[in-house]
């Protein structure tokens, strides 16, 4: 179980350095030109509705385990 959220946990720290280095490579300046940022509701709702879901996979085995353990 430990290990399991451990590795979603590492799963998600790596996505987001991944995603933060693309965005940030892809938006430099060139001098020429200024800098495209693209900003859409689906975007938005993709980027809000997927963390809500890796919090959700990971309460649910720990509520799980915690009304196990005090069922004991």
């Amino acid at each position: 179980m430990r290990l399991t959220i451990l590795t979603m946990c590492a799963l998600v720290a790596a996505g987001v350095f991944a995603t933060m280095f693309l965005a940030i490579w892809s938006s430099r300046r060139d001098g020429l030109r200024p800098p495209s940022f693209r900003q859409t509701l689906a975007a938005e709702i993709v980027w809000t509705a997927i963390p809500c879901l890796m919090i959700l996979a990971a309460a649910i085995p720990a509520v799980i385990a915690i009304y196990t353990q005090a069922g004991d």
